[in-house]
């Protein structure tokens, strides 16, 4: 899988030296004038201003929920040379402001020791606002497939929006999104692999589409085993898996018969015992009328 750019970067990422010093005094003189409007107190809707870094609250409702240690430590390298290129959105609050878009910036700065970052500011209704978050981070960040789907699926309930809304405001066909949307319908222990990047969207498409929810987990882990291609997995996905065959233990089950046998003299009750090949198993008291029972329940509580 292709390592991601991160975000962050903007023209440097595009450069295969280390900027030059045109582009050093370029930023320098972007940040030199936010500070001084930032002192003029000049804080207004979609224009960008430096505010304090502390007056700037998380979003609950932030999809992306996986920050990877080292691409946070890579932007906070280049905020360090460069600044923070792209500004983070906002929204006022009732104390200092609410981030709508910019997480992975503002950990970032915070790395890099910045005291102030560039923002720009929304205004709009709480739904509005919430709406605009989820977009926002859809459209701006590497989110993987489950966070996006996620992001799809908070639009459509909470907010009470259709797909056709959801692909019209993000600029996709409605079918992409009904695509992310069945990849939540996979099991649990798919979804983590997914969101661990071990298997990607396409590998998700191909397994979704299989109803056998043993067979689509086995699938999924022979395909981060092996690190089979989408194409790979397809291919196996034709093929006729056969279950994983449990092994007997020889041994215990050939003294099953003798065991029961003792258990039914002893007590008078009547014995099923089933054992696996893990070291589990069950023993079984069956009854026939309420009398057998009660002398059972009588029998164990001594």
């Amino acid at each position: 899988m292709a390592k991601k750019i991160a975000l962050g970067k903007g023209i440097a990422s595009l450069i295969s030296d280390s900027p030059n010093e045109l582009l050093k005094q370029s930023l320098n003189s972007q940040t030199k004038k936010m500070d001084e409007k930032t002192e003029k107190k000049i804080v207004s809707e979609n224009e960008t201003s430096l505010v304090d870094i502390s007056q700037i609250h998380a979003n609950p409702n932030q999809p992306r929920k996986i920050f990877k240690d080292k691409e946070l430590q890579e932007l906070s390298d280049s905020i360090k040379e460069n600044g923070v290129i792209q500004p983070l959105i906002v929204a006022k609050a009732d104390k200092g402001f609410e981030l709508i878009a910019g997480e992975r910036r503002l950990r970032a700065s915070k790395i890099a020791g910045l005291e102030k970052v560039p923002v720009v500011i929304k205004t709009g209704t709480d739904r509005d606002k919430m709406v605009m978050a989820i977009i926002e981070n859809v459209q701006r960040s590497d989110l993987n497939c489950v966070e996006e789907a996620l992001a799809y699926f908070q639009l459509l309930n909470e907010y009470n929006l259709t797909q056709e809304e959801v692909a019209k405001k993000l600029g996709k066909e409605r079918s992409s999104v009904a695509n992310f949307l069945r990849i939540l319908k996979l099991p649990r222990q798919v979804i983590d692999l997914l969101q661990k990047e071990l298997l990607t969207f396409g590998h998700a498409k191909v397994l979704v589409g299989e109803k056998d929810t043993d067979k689509v987990k086995r699938l999924a882990t022979i395909a981060v085993e092996e690190k089979l291609s989408i194409r790979e997995l397809e291919r196996l996905l034709k093929k006729k898996v056969a279950p994983v065959k449990e092994k007997k233990n020889k041994f215990f089950d050939e003294k099953l018969d003798s065991l029961k046998q003792t258990l039914e003299k002893n007590t008078g009750f009547h014995f099923d015992l089933k054992s696996k090949s893990n070291g589990k198993g069950q023993i079984i008291i069956n009854y026939t009328n309420e009398a057998e029972f009660n002398d059972i329940y009588e029998y164990l509580l001594k």
